[in-house]
């Protein structure tokens, strides 16, 4: 049997089991219903208080596995994943033969396939790619067939490894000016030299995005700080229109390595602009940034208050606000069509001052070894800038297709966008493309259109498999100056001042790190800009970490409890004080919790006030490592040094859970100290109720148990092989068979009387006993 038959699932071939030897085998839903794999932690034996409590002990905590259980399910991986149509072709099949099934409807979500949305979305979206395909590859230096050449073998290999169905791949400003500066650094400055090169950094950018596919890597999205990205975009998009200006002014100069070098020569040749094509191109650009505009205005209510907008169609059901709707959409083909008519028309009167693309290669489409012909280059330059460029690109695509798909309620996969960028790079590189990406643009359109799968990018390829061999003939006539303001109308979109507004009245700190970032991306290139921007946000992300907010707080009449600069109001108890941390105890702030903690005794002691207790509200931590748990027995000894002690209060389930496996209850206890579920009973306790620390004491422990058991159960749901129907055909154990079998039977069991649960238990282990013996044996495949 085929892979792309399998139906059911690969993962990872072992996990850990919470108190246990690594475990083979898969195990269903229906076997974790037993008692075979009880958490070996006891129970700690119930009070009278707690006799009737749900959680008492020898209790199942999962036995009918509420449904809430599969918000923590980890996704299975299936092999018919790494070729989506394998899944929803047939889907989009059932669900124009009217009989979808509802798995179908579910992957559908609120987006239902629809052939005739793909089809006018795709031509629509193929007409939009074309000019600006031509005009990204002048922004990357290269010739203008290369765009074309970077669109059509993208959009083959995303529509059929992609994962967001309304995304539309191709030449973007971003990545294209990336490309530019890149080769620059790079010192190529032919035609030819610049082909090769850029062709094999899509190659590289291709490999790095499949690497780190494979790696899962696709959480990478969310280590980018949005305000970093912010100030890249601004960054680059005053770097692509200035770079843009040459061609609206007429000024002749040849490409610059830094931004304000083109800046300066710009300024200081203004005496050589040339009228004609100053007049065409800036006519074409009002042109485009007013339909742009016009089409984002809002609603027929803010249309008609317009002092312009009110003049023009304002009924979104009208048949004229559809026709000006579709004229907008298509601006970027009018604008070409209207500039080569223009140059056409100055040529008739004599007028040869308007710079024209020249002679353009209309071979058609050829096949090349990626970097062929290059004779030297800098490879950690290269390496760098491909580097960035993958993570760019995966974060455009991200962003843009991320927003349809929520909007929408389909699922996608990260890493399989990883993937699939990836591949559709690498044939871009064999088809002498750059590098590609997502475009913010294409894939809003593309939506608005209709489009409700990637048979949409299919479609788009068509018009630009036509374009190549129909409309390069005459691209020869076009002005550079009809083609610069499709690039600077793309990059004005990415240029968001309101950003940097709400950065500076919110976090100066964030303001500081988009300033720098902006600033460094003009003053050397946009991708040293990112990097410097990224470092920068993680020493910020570091600083917060070592530098918590620390505070003394205060008991509200409601009970609840509240720093007291905020409200100096608040009740302070007479023999102890309350404080709270609101970040994770770790090795970076441990300190600073105990140095504060000790400081705060004593400026209550200068008061006059005898404190005997100290209590750490911990309903802001999530998490303590080893440090910090030195940190709170190093505090607890020196309070009782003092006769002093103290109370952690609030705990949450891991915290405990980590504090116990490193045997901090054990030393607090020592030490005077105590463990508290609730700040309530840290409260009965400053009072002299000394009868809740016992019941603390239990609740603590039975929180231990249940985030064990939990965390068992839950490592406990992945299958464990690869499957084609319902039999395995890999394990990565191949001695372990007779292991597989016993540790399986153990786990089929169905439940039994708690008074055999010991037997069961030393079953399960001589189990894993044996399959721990077999880990040993060499790593081969059996069917």
């Amino acid at each position: 049997m085929s892979l792309l038959g399998c139906e059911r699932f690969l993962v990872w071939p072992w996990r850990w089991n919470d108190k246990l030897k690594p475990t083979m085998g898969a195990v269903t839903k229906e076997e974790l219903n037993s008692e075979a794999v009880d958490s070996a932690t006891p129970s700690p034996p119930s009070s009278p208080a707690r006799q009737n409590s749900p959680a008492s002990a020898g209790d199942s905590l999962y036995e009918d596995h509420p449904e809430w259980m599969q918000l923590y399910e980890g996704k299975s991986f299936r092999v018919s994943s790494l070729l989506p149509p394998v899944r929803w072709l047939p889907a989009y099949i059932r669900c124009h033969l009217k009989c979808a099934t509802e798995e179908d409807k579910e992957d559908m979500g609120l987006l239902v396939y629809s052939w005739h949305g793909d089809f006018i979305a795709g031509l629509t979206v193929g007409c939009m790619l074309v000019p600006q395909s031509l005009a990204f590859a002048v922004l990357a230096g290269l010739p203008l067939q290369t765009g074309l050449y970077a669109s059509f073998a993208p959009l083959l290999a995303y529509s059929l490894f992609g994962t967001i169905r309304q995304v539309q791949p191709g030449p973007t400003a971003l990545m294209s000016l990336l490309t530019g500066q890149a080769l620059d650094q790079l010192e190529l400055f032919d035609d030819g030299s610049r082909i090769a090169g850029a062709s094999l950094l899509a190659l590289v950018v291709g490999a790095a995005s499949i690497a780190l596919g494979c790696m899962r890597f696709g959480f990478l999205v969310d280590f980018m700080s949005h305000s970093v990205m912010n100030a890249f975009c601004a960054a680059a998009g005053v770097t692509i229109c200035t770079s843009q200006l040459k061609h609206l002014l007429g000024i002749s100069m040849d490409r610059k390595k830094y931004w304000w070098q083109t800046a300066w020569y710009l300024a200081s040749h203004l005496s050589e602009v040339k009228i004609p094509t100053l007049v065409l191109g800036w006519a074409l650009l009002a042109f485009l940034l007013s339909l742009k505009a016009w089409k984002t205005a809002g609603g027929a209510e803010k249309r008609q208050q317009h002092p312009l907008w009110r003049w023009l169609p304002v009924d979104k059901n009208s048949k004229s606000f559809r026709a000006l709707k579709l004229i907008a959409d298509l601006s970027s083909v009018i604008s070409v069509v209207i500039g080569w008519l223009w140059a056409f028309a100055y040529r008739s009167a004599g007028i040869d001052s308007v710079e024209l693309v020249g002679d353009v290669h209309i071979d058609g489409f050829t096949f090349v070894v990626p970097g062929d012909g290059l004779e030297s280059f800098q490879i950690d330059t290269l390496l760098v800038s491909a580097l960035v460029m993958t993570v760019v690109g995966f974060l455009e695509t991200v962003a843009v297709g991320g927003k349809f798909a929520a909007q929408a309620r389909y699922e996608y996969s990260p890493n399989q966008e990883l993937l699939a960028l990836g591949i559709s790079n690498i044939a871009g590189a064999v088809m002498a493309g750059y590098p590609t990406t997502g475009s913010f643009s294409r894939t809003a359109v593309n939506a608005m259109f209709g489009a409700s799968s990637l048979l949409a990018c299919l479609c788009s390829a068509v018009v630009v498999l036509l374009a190549v061999y129909l409309i390069l003939p005459v691209i020869a006539l076009l002005p550079f100056s009809a083609l610069a303001p499709i690039i600077i109308q793309g990059a004005i979109g990415v240029i968001n001042v309101q950003e940097f507004r709400v950065a500076w009245r919110a976090s100066k700190s964030e303001f500081l790190v988009m300033m720098a970032t902006f600033s460094m991306s003009l003053a050397l290139s946009v991708k040293e800009g990112l990097l410097v921007g990224f470092g920068l946000s993680v020493l910020k992300t570091m600083y917060d970490l070592a530098n918590p907010n620390l505070a003394v707080v205060g008991q509200m009449s409601d009970h609840s409890f509240r720093d007291i600069r905020n409200y100096p109001n608040a009740r302070q108890f007479k023999e102890a004080v309350v404080l709270r941390m609101d970040a994770r105890l770790s090795f970076t702030n441990a300190r600073k919790l105990k140095n504060f903690a000790l400081r705060a005794v004593r400026v209550r002691e200068r008061t006059g006030s005898k404190i005997r207790y100290v209590v750490i509200d911990t309903k802001a931590i999530n998490h303590v490592d080893l440090s910090g748990c030195e940190a709170l027995e190093v505090l607890a000894e020196t309070l009782h040094s003092h006769g002093q002690q103290l109370i952690l209060a609030n705990l949450k389930g891991p915290v405990s859970k980590c504090l116990h496996e490193a045997g901090v209850p054990a030393f607090l206890k020592k030490k005077g100290g105590h463990l508290c579920t609730s700040i309530d009973s840290a409260v009965a306790m400053i009072e002299g109720m000394t009868e809740e620390a016992g019941d603390e004491n239990l609740d603590i422990q039975e929180l231990v148990r249940r985030v064990s058991e939990a965390k068992r159960v839950l490592s406990a749901q992945s299958p464990n092989h690869i499957f084609c129907g319902h039999q395995p055909v890999f394990s990565p154990w191949k001695g372990s068979a007779a292991a597989l079998d016993e540790v399986q039977r153990t786990l089929d069991e169905e439940s039994e009387p708690s008074s055999a649960q010991t037997s069961r238990t030393e079953k399960l282990h001589d189990a894993t006993e044996l399959a721990d013996i077999s880990i040993k044996v060499p790593l081969e495949p059996r069917t």
